[in-house]
């Protein structure tokens, strides 16, 4: 398999997170599929029909179905941690807050499971209210926070430029 093109389950999943998170939308998903069905000889009958899908839903059904997740539970930790990053990511980009973006990771950490709690999120949320959201609290939870998820954030911010690259044809 080719990795990093729409042929690696893994490069697929990731694009999966970020259509997730809504790092990136359903215009700039199926552009990026409409680049890679012009530039493959024979693309996969999922990558054609996500060329036509209508809504994000239909997007993200068509790339989990060929994506690989891991099955064991340390996978699934390296796969928070990326949908983490990439929360992070829009956070740095101004569209999330940073109460918003402690509040979608806890939100996120609770129904997902995995070795890190969504307690840690809901703390440094509930903390950062009740002190009156005061920048320098906000700036050491978020260094603390990008420490401690610094590989995810590197593999996602390279998936995304990747990503932006390929569905503008370069």
């Amino acid at each position: 398999m080719s990795e990093g093109t729409p042929l690696d389950p893994v490069a697929v999943a990731r694009i999966g997170v970020l259509v997730r998170t809504r790092l990136i939308g359903l215009h700039q998903l199926i552009a990026w599929a409409d680049a890679w069905v012009t530039a493959l000889e024979a693309p996969p009958t999922w990558l054609t029909e996500l060329c036509t899908v209508r809504t994000e839903d239909a997007a993200r059904g068509l790339l989990s179905d060929a994506s690989a997740f891991p099955s064991d539970p340390a996978g699934h930790d390296a796969w928070n941690a990326e949908f983490l990053a990439c929360l992070l990511l829009r956070h740095r980009n101004g569209a999330l807050s940073w109460a918003d973006f402690l509040d979608a990771s806890g939100r996120y950490l609770d129904a997902a499971g995995g070795s890190r709690g969504c307690e840690e999120f809901f703390m440094q949320l509930n903390l950062l209210e009740r002190m009156g959201y005061p920048e320098d609290l906000a700036r050491a939870q978020r260094e603390d926070i990008e420490r401690s998820l610094v590989g995810a954030l590197e593999r996602m911010e390279s998936a995304h430029r990747r990503f932006e690259a390929e569905a503008r044809g370069d």
